[in-house]
């Protein structure tokens, strides 16, 4: 089954490159179901499943990296980018000597385990989904054919990429799917060739050519010193230089879940086609942040090392959602909002215990299934109405209802009980307060998840306020018709959020919490609420006999250069003491 979550995507890539639009959509439905059903199988499976990869493919795996680094080193040069130029050469060097110090391995390089099965759900089932859309959506690209079959094949092998990367236990071929996650986001940021998208595809290029540095430096440590590369083996091991290798590759993680300061490259993504933002935000590349802290967790537990990296994705928590509040691009408030929820998903991780680790996964799928309704939806926006600030939504529901209506279910499942992430946050909470007597420095981290949850709540009212809005001016226009090729992933990931709510109160067995839901059906009706008070007579706001506008999506809290400065070199400081702890741990 693991072959085929592997393979599939990368055989279907291929025939979608010489298939026509509906061939492209029974491929992706294919892909969609097929992957979905495999995933859940494993997930069923408490099976461990491991095995040793044969001479020539890893011989073809080194092969392919060392083309793949040269081809970054010629894409510096090509572009004039002395950072990704620099970058590659590091990385070249350093791989080639990571490779030849490796002690031949003892342990398998691919090793499926529980996280691993977890990881398949979001990827194949929300990746599936997004790929299904975006064959709709590159209807409306103003781009030659093949162009537009080339980024759904690349959307293809990019869930391909991350089921390896997943399984992957040889911190060598971690490093080449790390490499290869890379590539693709880079390709599809520059997918639409201008100059601003080229400019974003090159950050996000040097950004993580960062993560793909330290990686193969925690490579090194393990290599020289641990005598192995392999992560299981690594993480049996005790003392010595085994927390300065962990802190290297946690440092990865932080550059490649866009935790400040390396937020600028996931914001620059946006650039891209929505379906990129989406794979990026939702399913795909950003997890791999969590993923590998989640990977590494069992030698963090109570030591120094884990407490600041605990501390530093709180903080990022907070510091995101302060600066989403600033934000009037609606892919951009989203995208900071993924910024801040990846530090929290980091910080539970981090923290170690059985507890903490589980809710930082239920965070993970809650998100994943939310972000990705809310990121399509958007996509819907650009395409059928040509919006993209949320100054110029004003109203919105009573132009497009059932778009704003998915819109409200995705903040709703982001904000209020039963969904997994208001209840992940709730239990967080608790988790962590009863911790603090024995480890005094989660306080930091309370206090940081309180500041941030309040702050993102705050967010999404201001975008919904914009929405929801029902100024006196406003006209109804005729009934809303969302395309096929929308509607049914949107539809299919709202049912995926109910249900999963619904088998969260299953579990809990809670009837109180059950409770909770009956409001939710408020929601679906809202937008049609609205829209039938057209036939009221509605003035402005008005005191002393003068009008007063108010709009709670206009209001910014922009911070000054200062504070911003302070921000993104604190958490600079932040991200080399992580080094410095695990040295020094």
């Amino acid at each position: 089954m693991l072959l085929t979550l592997i393979l599939l995507p990368i055989a279907t890539a291929f025939l979608i490159l010489y298939s026509s639009t509906r061939i492209q959509y029974l491929l992706s439905a294919a892909v969609l179901g097929v992957g979905s059903f495999l995933s859940v199988s494993l997930f069923m499976s408490t099976e461990r499943v491991s095995f040793h990869l044969p001479f020539l493919l890893n011989a073809m795996i080194i092969a392919a990296d060392l083309v793949l680094l040269i081809y970054f080193l010629v894409q510096g040069k090509k572009f004039n980018s002395p950072k990704v130029i620099v970058l590659a050469a590091a990385q070249l060097l350093l791989y080639i000597y990571a490779e030849y110090a490796a002690p031949s391995g003892r342990s398998a390089e691919i090793v499926v385990d529980e996280l691993s099965r977890f990881m398949f759900l979001i990827i194949n089932i929300v990746g599936g989904i997004i790929v299904l859309y975006s064959v709709r959506y590159m209807e409306d690209e103003s781009v030659e054919p093949y162009k537009k079959r080339h980024f759904i094949a690349a959307m293809l092998l990019f869930l391909s990429v991350m089921n390896a990367i997943v399984c992957a236990n040889s911190l060598l071929l971690f490093f080449f799917l790390f490499e290869m996650t890379t590539l693709a986001s880079y390709q599809l940021i520059a997918f639409r060739n201008d100059e601003i998208s080229r400019a974003n595809a090159l950050r996000a290029l040097w950004m993580n050519q960062i993560g793909g540095v330290v990686i193969l430096a925690g490579t090194l440590v393990a290599a020289l010193v641990l005598d192995t590369v392999m992560l299981d083996t690594l993480l049996q091991h005790s003392g010595g230089m085994l927390l300065f290798s962990v802190a290297l590759l946690s440092m990865a993680a932080l550059v490649k879940g866009a935790s400040i300061p390396f937020d600028g490259w996931l914001l620059g993504a946006m650039v891209a086609p929505t379906p990129v933002s989406a794979m990026l935000h939702s399913a795909t590349m950003v997890k791999i942040a969590p993923y590998l802290i989640l990977k590494l967790a069992p030698v963090l537990g109570t030591t120094l090392l884990g407490g600041v990296l605990s501390i530093t994705g709180a903080l990022v928590f907070v510091a995101a959602a302060y600066l989403a509040l600033s934000r009037s691009i609606f892919k951009e408030i989203l995208g900071y909002s993924t910024v801040a929820l990846l530090g929290l998903m980091m910080a539970l991780a981090a923290i170690g215990t059985k507890e903490s680790m589980m809710l930082s996964m239920v965070l993970m799928l809650f998100h994943a299934l939310s972000k990705a309704l809310l990121f399509l939806a958007a996509g819907v926006l650009e395409k059928q109405y040509h919006l993209k600030s949320i100054e110029e939504m004003s109203a919105l529901v009573h132009r497009a209802p059932k778009t704003v209506g998915f819109i409200v279910l995705g903040f709703v499942s982001l904000t209020l009980p039963p969904f997994g992430l208001f209840m992940g946050k709730l239990f967080a909470i608790t988790s962590v307060a009863s911790l603090l007597r024995e480890r005094p420095l989660l306080l930091i981290v309370l206090v940081s998840m309180i500041i941030g949850s309040t702050l993102l709540v705050l967010l999404y009212f201001k975008v919904s306020s914009a929405l929801l809005s029902n100024p006196s001016d406003t006209v109804r226009t005729e009934k809303e018709r969302i395309p096929q090729g929308f509607s049914i992933p949107l539809v299919l990931l709202s049912l995926l959020i109910l249900f999963a709510a619904v088998g969260f109160i299953v579990i809990q067995h809670d009837v109180l919490l059950a409770l909770f839901t009956l409001p939710l059906l408020f929601v679906f009706a809202l937008p049609s609420m609205i829209r039938s008070m057209e036939h009221y007579d509605r003035t402005a706001i008005y005191h002393c006999g003068e009008k007063e506008s108010f709009d709670a999506a206009l209001v910014y809290y922009e911070p000054s250069v200062r504070i911003k400065g302070m921000i993104y070199w604190g958490f600079g400081i932040l991200f080399v003491a992580v080094a410095f702890v695990g040295v020094l741990s």
